[in-house]
């Protein structure tokens, strides 16, 4: 963690240490604040994980402008995910301007102006995302850009989710790095969601949460407890929510059924894999040897001891 508190500095000074910080370790920014006269105040937070840079900002009230020269100096194309905590900000864009209050988010691209309008005292927790984590949508298509969004439903609900366990990732010894490489990973898969869909519904809400879930999957193969409940409480939703996540298509078990044997599957044409199958299959979570032939024998159309010898004689 590291922290930047301004009130550690002299007031003078107090202004050009947060214009330094904010440009520093997020993307060029010009801010402008009128000084009150018991000077200016903020405060930053940032807890970088990966190529995700959480962060809680707090300050007093000005006008932040990432204009046209500012995206000139602009490296990597990034976007920002700001959930808005306390405070009112008006946020503008080359295609309009929204009010975001608390319990509303908003996401920014780093490659277009806009500008930040803070009222009065305010606080933001804010995530980026690098462009070439989300490769898989269309930024063409996104209609999310600098628009406001409600947290609690659809999109907005998994966005949080995802960012309040990702917050806490790092925050408690217990906290593997596997755990928070998933995080950051369903993280981009959210915010991809909602870059490429339309927003706010229960569909936008789903969306993400499978594609949260199905990360974890692939991450957790090996886990044999693997379940609605354990993913659940890794992405902070109820099983409920998993659940009706995967109602409109293949269901959660056969999800993960299928990419363990497809993992499983990859092994055995591996000529380097000298395992066992069982030793194979438990690596892979599947430990009951029947269910596992069985599975397997359905989805490949013979058995797993056929599928190895007959990969490794057509090299």
């Amino acid at each position: 963690m590291v922290l930047h508190d301004l009130s550690s500095h002299r007031r003078s000074d107090r202004f050009e240490v947060w214009r330094e910080v904010i440009c520093r370790e997020f993307t060029p920014l010009t801010p402008d604040a009128a000084v009150a006269d018991d000077g200016f105040d903020g405060r930053v937070e940032l807890r970088p994980l990966g190529s995700t840079n959480r962060a809680v900002l707090e300050s007093v009230g000005q006008r932040i402008a990432h204009g046209p020269a500012e995206v000139a100096q602009t490296g990597e194309g990034v976007y920002f995910v700001n959930i808005q905590l306390a405070g009112i900000c008006r946020v503008r864009t080359e295609t309009g301007v929204t009010s975001v209050v608390p319990g509303q988010f908003t996401i920014v691209d780093t490659t277009r102006p806009y500008w930040f309008d803070c009222e009065g005292s305010w606080r933001v927790m804010s995530y980026q995302v690098p462009h070439r984590f989300l490769d898989r949508s269309d930024p063409s298509r996104a209609r999310s850009i600098g628009r406001s969004m409600d947290t609690g439903s659809g999109t907005g609900l998994a966005v949080t989710a995802v960012m309040k366990a990702l917050w806490e990732n790092g925050s408690q010894e217990s906290t593997s790095e596997e755990t928070g490489v998933h995080l950051e990973r369903a993280f981009h898969a959210t915010v991809a969601a909602v870059l490429g869909e339309k927003w706010g519904t229960a569909a936008d809400s789903s969306t993400a949460i499978t594609a949260s879930a199905t990360e974890y999957i692939r991450s957790h193969l090996s886990d044999p407890d693997l379940s609605v409940s354990v993913v659940a409480r890794a992405l902070s939703v109820s099983p409920r929510t998993v659940h009706y996540a995967f109602s409109t298509g293949p269901s959660f078990a056969t999800v993960l059924r299928e990419h363990r044997l497809a993992a499983i599957a990859a092994a055995l044409r591996d000529p380097n894999n000298s395992a066992g199958i069982s030793r194979v299959a438990i690596r892979h979570g599947m430990i009951d040897a029947s269910s596992f032939s069985r599975a397997f024998r359905q989805k490949y159309s013979m058995s797993a001891r056929d599928y190895r010898a007959q990969a490794r004689s057509s090299r």
